[in-house]
């Protein structure tokens, strides 16, 4: 049970300063797909929706799209059933973007808008094993994601309208397996890892001019590797790793930043691995002690905001629709005596209560349902 601590109020109703600066502090919530028996993948979120993939008890692959209440089932009409089925990894409004696996064993990239789905096939894509499209992220109609060639190399692309550019960082080697792996877009800034000639991960940042190689401080080394696997705004979601993997967010403050928070899951045994990012929530996988992948939700602890008006007091704080918070009252910190505030309301920005200004102190405090 998550708790955020109190914000306190004076008998004049007088606001004492109360916010706290520091690197924010994370709840994470499982996401396990109803039918997903032999694992959950999340991979993309928005301001109200999360899509991925999971595998049901025969190990076959489907999509889904969760809005906090209702797991929706995503299986594009074309895809083979198998272990690599439609895999949706990107979404922006209603439009979401993968890929998936046709019966001749040739993998194409897809866009579906809630109603058609679309092949993309990057017109550079080799077919078969080796070759194909992945569509990895979308930003309104920007997509991005990265096709295999004749060789087995990965080079990344950019789709507007029918325009399709290729991305290659200078610094990805060129061989099979290698290459260049573009994973999220935030307006013009993209995100991905790229593999060089010794066989390290990176990660790099590109601005549309130039590209930037963005490596976690924290990986060792020797081997050590970086994968950036989203962008929202400034932050920035991925992984590092040496015998495991641990999750990472960067506030990217300039090219230089030092600005990493690892992230976490409490269960996450075997690792946890971010995917999607959307403001300050962040979607990905953790893997518990028998290497089970599950889905998560990693979201900041909201903080409170006071607005004093007359006789009354409007609490309010972020909303979530799959994390909910019941805001609670106590006359004297020295006892246990919390009570909940009042049901809360939300404008689909902030959830708030209403409470009656108190004669002499009152503290609130923040409560995970």
């Amino acid at each position: 049970m998550k708790t955020q601590t109190a914000h306190i109020l004076t008998g004049l109703a007088t606001l004492i300063a109360a916010s706290i600066h520091a690197q924010p502090q994370y709840t994470f919530t499982t996401l396990d797909a109803p039918l997903g028996v032999q694992g959950t993948i999340a991979q993309g979120i928005t301001s109200t929706n999360i899509v991925g993939y999971y595998f049901d008890t025969n190990s076959d692959c489907h999509g889904f799209l969760y809005n906090g209440k209702t797991w929706t089932t995503l299986d594009d009409p074309w895809a083979a059933p198998g272990s690599y089925g439609t895999e949706p990894i990107g979404m922006s409004g209603t439009n979401i973007v993968g890929s998936y696996l046709d019966p001749n064993n040739n993998t194409h990239g897809f866009l579906y808008n809630g109603s058609t789905w679309t092949n993309l096939d990057d017109p550079h894509a080799a077919p078969g094993a080796v070759g194909g499209t992945y569509a990895q992220a979308i930003d309104g109609t920007i997509i991005v994601g990265f096709y295999g060639d004749s060789n087995g190399c990965a080079h990344g692309f950019l789709l507007s309208g029918a325009n399709w550019t290729t991305l290659d960082d200078p610094l990805a080697a060129t061989n099979s397996g290698q290459g260049t792996y573009p994973r999220g877009i935030s307006g013009t800034n993209i995100v991905g890892q790229y593999l060089d000639v010794s066989n390290n991960w990176h990660g790099f940042l590109f601005n549309g001019s130039t590209y930037i190689t963005v490596d976690d401080p924290r990986a060792p080394t020797h081997n050590g590797n970086t994968a950036l696997s989203g962008i929202s705004g400034t932050n920035i979601v991925g992984a590092y790793w040496g015998s495991s993997y641990q999750g990472c967010l960067l506030s990217l403050r300039g090219t230089n930043s030092t600005d990493w928070t690892t992230l976490g899951d409490p269960l996450g045994v075997r690792g946890t691995d971010p995917q999607g990012i959307s403001g300050a929530n962040v979607v990905g996988i953790y893997y518990d002690i028998n290497g089970l992948s599950h889905g998560f939700l990693a979201a900041p602890i909201p903080q409170l905001t006071m607005m004093h008006s007359g006789n009354s007091l409007k609490m309010s704080w972020p909303y979530t629709p799959w994390i909910g918070w019941t805001l609670e009252q106590n006359l004297d910190l020295s006892t246990t005596n919390w009570t909940p505030s009042g049901a809360p309301s939300n404008d689909g920005t902030n959830s708030f209560v209403t409470v009656t200004s108190p004669v002499g102190n009152l503290f609130f405090r923040l409560r995970q349902q």
